[in-house]
């Protein structure tokens, strides 16, 4: 069930992004956006709702390294492709802000498993 959870956050999260890149669904990602306070607001809590899903989905015996640093290409990967699109612009800002989100929902997990490995 939590995989679920997780694959469905992740397709809602790119449904989101291709929406905003080609002009459509803005009273959804501008409602999230509103609701949430802002645009780095927003960036961090999906970040951190996605990261958290995933380590929460991924096998007990998963390096939590590679799974930070998958999320982390796929983050950076939207996040320059938006340089080359006309609707979207890059902005450095929000990439560190979701790497912070992603980054901090991953921090017990890689904490737990580097205790229990550690012993």
């Amino acid at each position: 069930m939590k995989r679920i959870f997780a694959v469905a956050w992740l397709v809602f999260l790119l449904l989101l992004s291709i929406g905003k890149s080609l002009g459509h669904g803005q009273w959804v990602w501008g409602s999230i956006e509103h609701f949430l306070g802002g645009d780095l607001q927003m960036h961090f809590t999906m970040a951190f709702v996605l990261s958290l899903l995933a380590h929460l989905a991924s096998p007990e015996g998963y390096h939590r390294g590679q799974l930070l640093l998958l999320l982390l290409i796929g983050c950076a990967v939207d996040e320059c492709l938006q340089r080359f699109l006309p609707l979207r612009s890059f902005n450095l800002m929000d990439f560190l802000v979701t790497f912070a989100g992603l980054l901090l929902a991953a921090l017990p997990f890689m904490v737990a498993r580097w205790r229990v490995s550690s012993k």
